[in-house]
């Protein structure tokens, strides 16, 4: 079983990416399960095969420890972390192809306490990888860019695991924007080049500072354009995850 953990920062369609995939592995003759991870997700998209909602009540521990929602979210995945058993249970007996995981909003809440670690490394209970959600909303502008690969990679170094950044919501950017983007996921000199007709500034300099430092990542970590809603680009992710895998193209049955 292929554990796929969806991971990105607030918005970026971490849900509806995971509804999209299993409809389309689905169609595609490939068995899928889910796992929500969120235990504050109102409503998803898709119907979960395991829910953490079932193991921990959100809204009772904001009351009755009084704290906010993301103090609570952080005791929630606290006490997900300590019965992990009980999510390991649930998911030994699902014989299928992948099991995709759809992690809190709260990026950090997840990827940056040791709580995420020890789920992740339980869940993967043969091959993992991630997938890293790239919102083009907040990337497309070379300070932006930096940002968010700085993020893409400090997931990278937390999991230690293979890793798919997915560039998102392809139907409501401006395609020139994904094109830049694209780009330089693509070539750090062309990042460089776009970046230097800015002009100068400490922020600019900033921002070459820390995409070259992270550049090596585009060496190992594979990037794909997805349109969750119009289901575009999702042949293209699942060629980019059986590579991953090893996999070579893995002819659909």
């Amino acid at each position: 079983m292929r554990t796929l953990f969806v991971i990105g920062t607030a918005s970026s369609g971490k849900s509806t990416l995971t509804s999209a995939l299993v409809d389309w592995l689905r169609e595609n003759e490939q068995t899928v399960a889910t796992v929500n991870l969120d235990p504050a997700a109102i409503t998803l998209p898709y119907e979960p095969d395991v829910d953490i909602r079932e193991m921990v009540d959100y809204e009772r521990i904001m009351a009755v420890r009084g704290v906010g929602p993301n103090s609570a979210l952080i005791y929630s995945v606290r006490e997900v972390a300590r019965n992990v058993d009980v999510l390991v249970e649930e998911i030994k007996d699902l014989n299928v192809d992948y099991l995709i995981v759809d992690t809190p909003g709260q990026m950090e809440i997840f990827a940056f306490r040791k709580e995420g670690v020890v789920i992740t490394r339980a869940l993967t209970t043969e091959r993992g990888a991630i997938l890293y959600l790239l919102d083009p909303i907040l990337s497309y502008t070379p300070r932006t860019f930096a940002s968010s690969m700085f993020l893409a990679a400090s997931v990278y170094l937390r999991f230690v695991m293979p890793m798919i950044i997915i560039v998102t919501k392809t139907d409501v950017v401006p395609r020139k924007y994904l094109l830049r983007i694209s780009r330089w996921l693509s070539s750090q000199e062309a990042y460089e080049i776009d970046l230097d007709r800015r002009g100068g500034g400490v922020t600019l300099l900033m921002a070459k500072e820390v995409a070259k430092a992270v550049s090596e990542i585009r060496a190992f970590v594979p990037h794909v354009l997805v349109s969750s809603k119009a289901m575009e680009g999702l042949s293209a992710l699942h060629m980019a995850i059986t590579r991953t895998f090893g996999e070579g193209e893995d002819e659909l049955r």
